[in-house]
Parts: structure tokens; C-alpha cells; sequence
């Protein structure tokens, strides 16, 4: 195990822990009420269920590493004499907030073409992972923070664009 999986492994758990009430409290979440929670903690899912889940969080990830490939491919031949580490550091900007507004779309997405009995899987996967909010609420959320992260580092990305 490298350095950086250790650190991430060790600072990213607590980092959730520390953000999920303050993000909750700043977007004004609704957590799942007493008949959801009971809902789907009692019913049994099909253990394929699991591997479903994990397809979708893949999606989810690849999405950003997607974004940072192609950037880091495309931007040096757009915009000729702009050095590949400008194209890297473009990619890994445009890489976070592509997992925040991609992600909400591919989870909209993934929300309406699901069946009932898999939607209750989420909500019971996400409870477990201290996540249990109105997954609505969530994407609308994820589309918010997008936007004022792109907001945030425009002048990077412009500054990156224009060096």
C-alpha cells in the first residue's frame, strides 16, 4: 500500500463523518422518516442487488475519469502549444466537478429507470453508509455544490486556459 492510499484511507472517512451534519444542516436535508427506515430495513434483497449497486458507483466514478482522459487528450490539440501539465490540471479540476454535476444526472437517471424493490436497496445501502436523505433532495444537492465549485475555480480554469 502506497502512501497516499493510506492518508486517503485514514482522512477521508473522518472528512465524511465531519461534513455529512454540517452539509445536511446548509442544504436544509431531509433525512428518510420512520416508515421508510423500517420499510427497507426489513425486507430481504437479492444478493445481485449488491452487484447492481456497485455498477452504479462505478458509473459514478467513471464519469470524472472519463472527463480527465479526455481533456488531458483533447486540450493540447484545440488549443495548440498549451503543455500536457496544464492539460492535467485542467482534467483534474473539470475531473471533481464532473463527478458533482454528471453524478447527479447519471443518478437521476439511474433513480427513474430503477425498480422499486432496487430503489429500497439504495436508500438501505446509503443508510448504512450515514447517507439516509431523500435522494432527491441529494441530486439537487449535487447540482448545487457543481455549480458553485465551477463558479469557484473559473479563474483557475481561465488562468490554466490562458498561461
Amino acid at each position: 500500500m502506497s502512501s497516499t492510499q493510506f492518508w486517503v484511507g485514514m482522512l477521508v472517512p473522518p472528512l465524511v463523518k465531519w461534513a455529512s451534519p454540517r452539509l445536511k444542516k446548509f442544504f436544509k436535508l431531509e433525512e428518510f422518516d420512520t416508515k421508510t427506515r423500517s420499510r427497507i430495513t426489513t425486507k430481504q434483497y437479492p444478493s445481485y442487488y449488491a452487484f447492481f449497486y456497485a455498477l452504479w458507483i462505478l458509473s459514478l466514478l467513471s464519469t470524472g475519469i472519463i472527463g480527465l482522459f479526455l481533456i488531458m487528450i483533447y486540450v493540447p490539440e484545440i488549443i495548440p502549444g498549451t503543455s500536457y501539465t496544464v492539460s492535467l490540471w485542467l482534467g483534474l479540476v473539470n475531473m471533481i466537478g464532473i463527478w458533482f454535476i454528471a453524478g447527479a444526472l447519471l443518478d437521476s437517471i439511474y433513480w427513474l429507470i430503477s425498480p422499486p424493490n432496487f430503489r429500497d436497496y439504495v436508500l438501505l445501502r446509503q443508510l448504512k453508509e450515514g447517507w439516509g436523505y431523500d435522494i432527491k433532495q441529494q441530486i439537487i444537492t449535487l447540482v448545487k455544490i457543481g455549480v458553485v465549485y465551477y463558479l469557484v475555480m473559473l479563474p483557475l480554469i481561465l488562468f490554466l486556459l490562458f498561461m
